[in-house]
């Protein structure tokens, strides 16, 4: 675990290489994006109503809620809120095996950055380094169902990225979110309890204040973390991932995933093999199969009528994706009729699959109707570093989740290199909500 941080570190005390700096630029934008959206829903707008000592105007030391109108708020609760918000929609991006170190890395990185005035060189050099380190633990053990990927792991990387951007001990600040994890359950998702989407945001919170503990002499143990996930919640499959090498050509930022489909990201090879699928009448569907691996068997259930239990069904995104035939933001809200064609989709397991699995995630989907059978298969969903999303691709994605900021707020991301002050990126957005 200490020789994990110690490489992750070390990349970030080198020069980015160009790939892997335009890289982490598009994980940094894409998150916040992800997160100015989920801020949009409901539960998000009142949780910001009933936040205490949020300000309009800049203190010293605040950091930005993000939303269409943002607030100011300590680094810690910006953190929360912002990292909360990213998990609403089902659009942060992720890494295999398995987990979205990004939507807690980024928001306690850049809340932590704006309000010490880093340059966004340094943000990003320490996004890369939070990363390394959440992506190898995420390789090094393999979690046991209930267990889900939110919290803990993904909270040591974010603890690692802001002690690097505030000149702590990174080492010690690992220690402390180590022993201080966030445990969800798949079961929340099921059930469609929204208090789930907080685990992020938690587990980005915990680590803006691991630096607030070890500066007033809290310790913390690595050893938590096998001790946790290598027993209790989890095992270890594959502990010589922790001590690799660091790879500057290729550092583990380089081999996410980014997400095109509002749902969860195991639902996304199947869906993208039903949208390559010619348009067909959804009355005359006799019987929808889903071949997968049994990484994925565990979204196969039926929703409860719920926007986020519609979201962490596997039958539900299938169904939604073949009678709506597009993917938007609303595409997988639950609807009666979507979740009744959902019940006749049968998923099942492909040996051929599952030998694959996790360096690819293949899907194949096969409907039957009265008169004929289609199929088709991915080896992954597009956005799959074997599969990856142009410039081009997340721009769009991004401007059409923020909105008529988009364009110029992009501008400001593709430009984080060179800005001598992360404090002024969000300008745009902030212009904007005064106009």
């Amino acid at each position: 675990m200490r020789e994990a941080v110690t490489q992750a570190c070390a990349l970030a005390g080198e020069p980015l290489e160009d790939d892997v700096r335009r890289h982490a630029t598009h994980v940094v934008a894409d998150t916040v994006g992800v997160a100015i959206a989920g801020a949009g829903t409901a539960e998000m707008a009142r949780l910001r109503e009933v936040g205490d000592g949020f300000g309009s105007a800049p203190a010293s030391g605040a950091a930005t809620v993000l939303a269409e109108k943002p607030r100011f708020a300590s680094p810690e609760d910006a953190a929360f809120l912002n990292a909360t918000a990213g998990s609403f929609l089902e659009l942060d991006e992720g890494t295999r095996p398995t987990g979205h170190p990004g939507m807690h890395i980024v928001p306690a990185a850049f809340a932590v950055a704006e309000a010490a005035h880093r340059s966004g060189a340094e943000l990003l050099a320490a996004v890369v380094a939070g990363y390394e380190v959440s992506a190898r633990l995420l390789t090094a053990f393999r979690l046991s169902p209930p267990t889900h990927p939110h919290g803990h792991l993904g909270g040591v990387g974010a603890a690692v990225s802001t002690a690097l951007l505030l000149g702590e001990d990174p080492v010690g600040a690992a220690a402390i979110a180590a022993t201080t994890p966030v445990i969800p359950v798949w079961d929340a998702c099921y059930a469609g309890a929204t208090a789930r989407n907080t685990a992020m945001g938690l587990a980005a919170q915990s680590a803006v204040r691991s630096i607030r503990l070890l500066r007033a002499g809290f310790t913390g143990t690595l050893e938590s973390v096998p001790a946790l996930f290598g027993e209790v919640t989890g095992r270890a499959v594959d502990v010589d991932a922790l001590a690799e090498p660091r790879d500057p050509v290729r550092p583990r930022i380089m081999r996410n995933y980014f997400k095109r489909h509002s749902a969860c990201a195991l639902t996304h090879g199947a869906v993208d093999a039903v949208l390559s699928l010619p348009p067909m009448r959804v009355a005359d569907i006799e019987g929808v199969e889903v071949r997968t691996v049994a990484n994925n068997i565990k979204l196969d259930r039926q929703p409860a009528p719920n926007d986020l239990s519609a979201r962490f069904s596997l039958p539900y995104a299938v169904a939604a994706a073949l009678a709506r035939r597009t993917s938007t933001v609303g595409t997988f809200d639950y609807e009666p009729e979507i979740a009744r064609l959902a019940g006749t989709v049968e998923v099942t397991v492909a040996p051929e699959f599952e030998r694959r699995w996790p360096d690819h995630a293949p899907a194949e989907v096969i409907v039957r109707t009265r008169d004929k059978t289609l199929s088709a298969a991915v080896d992954d969903p597009r956005g799959h570093h074997h599969d990856p999303l142009s410039g081009e691709e997340l721009r769009r994605k991004f401007t059409g989740l923020v909105g008529t900021v988009g364009e110029p707020l992009w501008e400001r991301f593709m430009a984080l290199h060179e800005t001598a002050d992360c404090a002024e990126v969000l300008d745009p957005l902030r212009t904007q909500s005064v106009t």
